[in-house]
């Protein structure tokens, strides 16, 4: 029995079929690539929202502590200290069986990374000592690809108004030992977005006269 062969026509249709199932398979696998990267993104956002919303949420807790400052004849001065792009702060919690006290003690700042950072420990985080002379300092990454980090400090004027202020200085006497009313904060990221929080501080509570 003769073998019949393909003629060209057979052929070149036989490789546009191939050619249109490879088209529909890289676009199938590409629309795959895209919705599994859509997927990563946001959930790397949700995650990154969380760790913000968690800190904000601390910075709501925020007390007045006080500890003694052996730079300064053992004064006791306020564990807080406010500039435009870092934060030292004080917050309470609830205290846990895990040994966790009812106290953290809190650094926020941008790192060389571009990363919004949080040091934190369960004793005092002192920001007159640099961070090499304190020791079971923990640090988590908050957030990656930070283009800058700003916090602003609300106070009360002479009329009872608001007033904001790029700084809480320790060093000048208006504001030494107490908390601003309200702290905020904004994070601005590399690709444009911004997030910003505001939340009432505990300036008033009862434990204005807390001290170890």
């Amino acid at each position: 029995m003769k073998k019949q062969l393909f003629t060209l026509v057979e052929l070149i249709a036989a490789m546009a079929v191939l050619a249109l199932i490879g088209s529909a398979s890289a676009a199938a696998l590409a629309g795959f690539q895209r919705s599994h990267n859509k997927v990563a993104m946001l959930s790397e956002r949700l995650e990154r929202n969380r760790k913000l919303d968690k800190v904000a949420e601390l910075m709501g807790n925020t007390i007045p502590f006080f500890w003694k400052d052996e730079t300064d004849d053992d004064q006791e001065h306020l564990v807080f200290d406010g500039m435009e792009d870092e934060l030292y702060f004080t917050a309470m919690r609830l205290p846990n069986n895990e040994g966790k006290g009812a106290f953290i003690f809190v650094r926020l700042y941008v790192n060389d990374d571009n990363a919004l950072a949080c040091d934190y420990k369960d004793t005092p985080l002192l920001p007159w000592l640099e961070s090499e002379e304190q020791s079971n300092i923990k640090t988590v990454i908050l957030a990656e690809n930070v283009a800058s980090l700003t916090f602003t400090y609300a106070d009360y004027d002479d009329e009872d108004e608001i007033e904001w202020l790029e700084v809480w200085d320790q060093d000048d006497d208006e504001y030494l030992d107490r908390l601003p009313a309200a702290v905020g904060f904004t994070v601005e990221f590399e690709n444009g977005e911004k997030l910003s929080y505001l939340r009432r501080t505990a300036g008033l509570s009862a434990f204005s006269g807390l001290a170890l």
